[in-house]
């Protein structure tokens, strides 16, 4: 079962000034798994995986509309009124059938109403049918005749502003679902926002990108619709939006969530001269891939790599970033997975294929320098092996010494028992192949995150310390470390 409220709202539902009595029903669903089907929303809704805007429009679209008090009060004309009560009161079967008869003449008016109507129950109501309306894109044909009719008379109503001008009012549902109808409209055909109104709604847009906004499936949703269209791509590039998405994208997020935004990537990703602005997702998308469950997540990542790999103009500094964090060890994994959906198994060898012959390509220092950055270490032949850090010490040198500065935050921020114990082992080992680099070490202040290591939980991490501090000090401490034994 579940509760139905009867309540007397019509003070706050119609405008002011008319005088009616108005009871509606409005849906209260329990917020738990296993609850049956209620009135067309499924569970998805109540588990929280449909967002918010749907939720909201389920609601508003089964709240009864008394459209005869605003006829009398002269807030609808007597022509939209006759259009939209007949097609209000229509199933969803006969809405569509009269769409293809009557289309023009009910999208004219629905735009007509959302200038004329400024109660906010009402305005959403009409909105939800606008939304319902392009759920079919071939309806986006009327509201190009909408706007057809406009420069032929210069009086008519423009098919797209409305929407635009909606997002300056107070409400969250009716700003959030004007600004997913004004992406539809100015998007899925072949009407264009001109150049200052669309610079004004992406920046828009770009203030809505924050973890906290209950909308953020929306307004993602809007920008996952608009960067199909080429010439929207650019001022998008040039906003704040893809710093706002890397913020979110580093934070803890739904896989929805995760996936909208890859998605914008991807369709930037095409182009070359967006490319090398995407570099900064790998990162995160490598560390998204390494714990996806979700297999349109993993599929939009892996076209997103694919395409940056294929597009950037210098291949492999994407391919290096992607060896950086790990990549290459997690499409080898899925490598293994049997997939049912070809594409991503293509993906998968195509990715897995440019970084092997990368590795092949760098040198072993190269492949070092790769971990390093990586922020995670692992007891492989690069650090165990004496001659690779014969032969490679000194370079640690580098560029002032940047893999020492980087080694030096490892032991500073890192958690990982592993990572710190190579880290340490590493600084002993550039000492013991390079003797003068004690200096280095204590100039940087190496020496003493190795000392805080003795201190640590595990024991692994301590034994690598001390071993390091020993290499440090002495210059026969195998013989020492011999002896301890």
């Amino acid at each position: 079962m579940y509760l139905v409220l009867m309540r007397r709202d019509f003070l706050n539902f119609w405008p002011s000034g008319v005088e009616c009595e108005f009871y509606y029903l409005s849906k209260y669903i329990q917020l738990f798994r296993g609850m049956a089907l209620v009135q067309g929303i499924d569970t998805d809704v109540v588990i929280g995986v449909t967002d918010t805007l749907t939720e909201r429009s389920s609601i508003i679209r089964d709240e009864a509309v008394m459209w005869q008090p605003l006829l009398r009060s002269a807030v609808i004309k007597e022509h939209d009124y006759s259009i939209v009560a007949a097609y209000d009161q229509m199933n969803s079967e006969q809405k569509i059938a009269h769409l293809h008869k009557n289309g023009l003449n009910v999208v004219r008016t629905l735009v007509n109403l959302t200038v004329s109507i400024s109660n906010e129950k009402i305005l959403s109501h009409v909105l939800v049918l606008v939304n319902d309306v392009l759920a079919d894109k071939d309806n986006i044909r009327y509201f190009e005749e909408v706007e057809t009719e406009k420069s032929e008379d210069g009086k008519s109503l423009s098919a797209w502003e409305p929407f635009l001008n909606l997002l300056n009012r107070t409400d969250v549902f009716i700003v959030n679902m004007s600004s997913l109808i004004l992406a539809k409209v100015i998007s899925t055909g072949s009407l264009r926002l001109d150049a200052k109104n669309l610079t004004w709604f992406i920046n828009w847009q770009a203030g809505q990108l924050l973890q906290s906004n209950t909308y953020l499936h929306t307004i993602l949703a809007s920008q996952q619709i608009m960067l199909r269209v080429t010439e929207y791509r650019q001022p998008f590039v040039h906003s704040t939006c893809l710093d706002k998405m890397l913020n979110i994208l580093s934070t803890r997020i739904s896989f929805q969530l995760q996936y909208q935004i890859v998605f914008c990537l991807w369709l930037l990703s095409f182009r070359t001269t967006y490319c090398f602005k995407l570099l900064e997702f790998i990162k995160p998308t490598a560390e998204i891939l390494r714990q996806a469950i979700k297999e349109k997540v993993i599929r939009i990542i892996m076209q997103f790599y694919r395409n940056i790999l294929d597009n950037h103009t210098v291949p492999r500094k994407p391919a290096e970033l992607m060896i950086q964090g790990k990549v290459q060890v997690t499409v080898g994994q899925l490598t293994e997975k049997n997939w049912k959906d070809e594409d991503i198994k293509d993906d998968v060898e195509q990715v897995k294929a440019v970084l092997d012959t990368m590795l092949q390509d760098m040198s072993t220092f190269d492949s070092y320098l790769a971990e390093v950055k990586s922020g995670k270490l692992e007891w492989s032949p690069l650090h165990t092996n004496p001659a690779f850090w014969r032969e490679n010490a000194q370079k640690l040198n580098q560029n002032d010494h940047e893999v020492l500065r980087m080694i030096k935050i490892l032991l500073k921020d890192e958690r990982d028992p592993t990572t710190l114990a190579v880290c340490a082992h590493d600084v002993g080992e550039y000492v013991r192949h390079y003797p003068v680099g004690k200096f280095n070490i204590e100039k940087l202040g190496l020496k003493e995150r190795v000392v805080c290591l003795l201190e640590n939980d595990d024991p692994k991490v301590k034994a690598a310390a001390l071993l390091a501090l020993q290499k440090l000090m002495l210059n026969n401490w195998e013989f020492l470390a011999k002896t301890n034994a």
